[in-house]
């Protein structure tokens, strides 16, 4: 699921550049990709998060992602099924999505460990900001007319495609089972009394040692 996500990330920034690439188009033009996209990232969402908590339980998986899924899911299929047709409510219905969304990203980053996982805790932090203010451009457009429908709903779609991508990215996934199933078997050494010498007592211990520590870095993977 986690390439999955990240394909649907980079499909909404490429829908969001469809749209800069046609500003004059009504959104009704635009409906049928910018609906089918919403609907195949509210179900890879969905799926991430029900996989994600299936194998983990706990962590950074949290139900910000599915209540994510769910309002994407749904946008998608009213616009699909031409529930929203007036151009002049389109900037604000998607401003409140993308509101919700950046809010619902803020509180994700509360969940993430600041001390293992900094990076993660700021990108996602900054992201969430940043996404709450261009969603509240949805509210301003209408009354000052800045930009095209098609332009904003571009915007829109990039800062999602964006929030879905660097969540693929930092998604946890498992890498202990494949450790575990492909990791080398040694079979057992005779000592003799001919390796008994100072040399061979001292190279043993070094292969006991890297050993040791290959088994503290496949634990911590």
């Amino acid at each position: 699921m986690r390439i999955l996500t990240i394909i649907s990330g980079i499909l909404m920034i490429l829908t969001g550049a469809f749209c800069f690439m046609n500003p004059g188009q009504t959104f009704l033009v635009l409906a049928f990709i910018i609906g089918l996209v919403m609907v195949l990232n509210g179900v890879i969402h969905a799926l991430a998060y029900l996989i994600g908590r299936g194998l983990h339980n706990k962590g950074d998986n949290n139900g910000w992602i599915l209540t994510d899924a769910l309002i994407t899911l749904i946008l998608g299929i009213l616009i699909l099924c031409n529930q929203l047709v007036v151009d002049a409510a389109i900037p604000m219905v998607f401003g409140i999505w993308v509101v919700v969304s950046g809010i619902l990203r803020i509180e994700a980053s509360t969940h993430i460990n600041k001390d293992k996982k900094r990076t993660n805790f700021r990108t996602t932090l900054i992201t969430g900001i940043l996404t709450v203010i261009i969603g509240v451009f949805g509210f301003i457009n209408p009354m000052i007319g800045w930009l095209s429908t098609a332009l904003l709903l571009g915007i829109f779609m990039v800062m999602q495609g964006i929030n879905v991508l660097e969540l693929g990215i930092n998604m946890p996934h498992e890498k202990k089972s494949y450790v575990r199933i492909y990791r080398r078997k040694r079979n057992p050494v005779k000592i003799t009394a001919a390796d008994e010498t100072p040399e061979k007592v001292a190279e043993r211990l070094v292969l006991k040692e890297e050993a040791e520590v290959e088994a503290i870095i496949n634990e911590k993977l």
